[in-house]
């Protein structure tokens, strides 16, 4: 998933904790991992194109989401995952209502493709790919407080995952996400050139991030590095509203921490804190995201000795 300028995406990034499509860490065998995630974030100031400003009509900027997501380890190599968001953008100034509601489904998988350990070395290298599509008809040429970019994706990815000594990690990871044209509800726009056509090119995207932790049986922390590249897009007019079609660049630095708590087994609390430190037509956002998961097998089976 992306940090667009309506920082509504916050699906991957607020399960950060648990395992996920984009990092090095997976279930076992008949594991259901099941994730309830809250996100928060926050900006007062954006990029207009590459320049950094406020805007007095929107004031700060507020996004919060409601993540559930599931996870299942089809076996040792390869982990599915399905999640939804729902999202609530308002502000604290101007005229403009805000917009909330569910955003995306998206579905994804990880599949370990080469791996090898020694005594103190364990290197795994993942592929997997994943799509996403709108699950209601919310508007998405009403940014920032758009919901979502309002297209059908799809992306594919590869995981580099080294642990060292059985604690200390480092992930590397870089993906690709195809986007799909959207519809609008005018029939001519403009971007930097007049378009008469209900029809918008959404950019597709790149994204990349490096994350170096440590991790142990009952807790789990690293700080990390992450970016995001449109591969098209035009800039926002200056003083005017930005657009689904506008090129959106992010970066960004974050710590993750991950808890198992010793009431139950399985069960764990996580925590992501992030800010945004250059963009191109996003928001400068600080965002915070938190979430409870619990990992089961469901399906166990059943012993079905005698006793001798």
């Amino acid at each position: 998933m992306r940090k667009l300028f309506f920082s509504a995406a916050l699906l991957w990034a607020a399960a950060a904790g648990a395992q996920m499509p984009n990092d090095g860490f997976v279930m076992s065998r008949g594991e259901l991992c099941t994730v309830a995630g809250f996100g928060y974030s926050t900006w007062t100031h954006y990029w207009e194109g590459e320049r950094l400003r406020n805007n007095l009509n929107i004031g700060r900027f507020t996004s919060k989401a409601f993540m559930p997501m599931l996870g299942y380890g089809v076996s040792k190599k390869l982990n599915l995952f399905a999640g939804a968001a729902y999202i609530n953008n308002t502000s604290d100034a101007g005229t403009m209502a805000g917009q909330r509601g569910w955003q995306d489904f998206s579905a994804a998988f990880k599949y370990e493709l080469i791996g090898f350990k020694n005594k103190n070395h364990q290197f795994k290298l993942f592929g997997g790919a994943g799509f996403s599509a709108p699950l209601t008809n919310y508007i998405p040429d009403y940014l920032p407080y758009s919901i979502g970019s309002g297209s059908r994706t799809a992306n594919a990815r590869l995981i580099a995952h080294h642990v060292f000594q059985h604690h200390f990690f480092a992930t590397a990871q870089s993906g690709y996400t195809y986007r799909r044209n959207i519809k609008l509800q005018r029939m001519s726009y403009f971007t930097d050139r007049q378009v008469e056509s209900n029809e918008m090119a959404i950019p597709n995207l790149v994204d990349a991030s490096l994350q170096v932790g440590y991790t142990s049986k009952n807790f789990r922390a690293a700080v990390h590095y992450a970016a995001m590249r449109s591969l098209a897009g035009t800039d926002i007019r200056r003083n005017d509203m930005p657009l689904p079609a506008n090129r959106m660049n992010n970066d960004r630095v974050g710590v993750y921490a991950l808890w198992w708590l010793p009431i139950l087994k399985g069960l764990g609390v996580h925590a992501t804190v992030e800010q945004s430190v250059s963009g191109r037509n996003t928001g400068k956002a600080f965002t915070a995201t938190t979430g409870v998961q619990y990992v089961f097998v469901p399906f166990k089976k059943k012993n079905n000795a005698t006793a001798q």
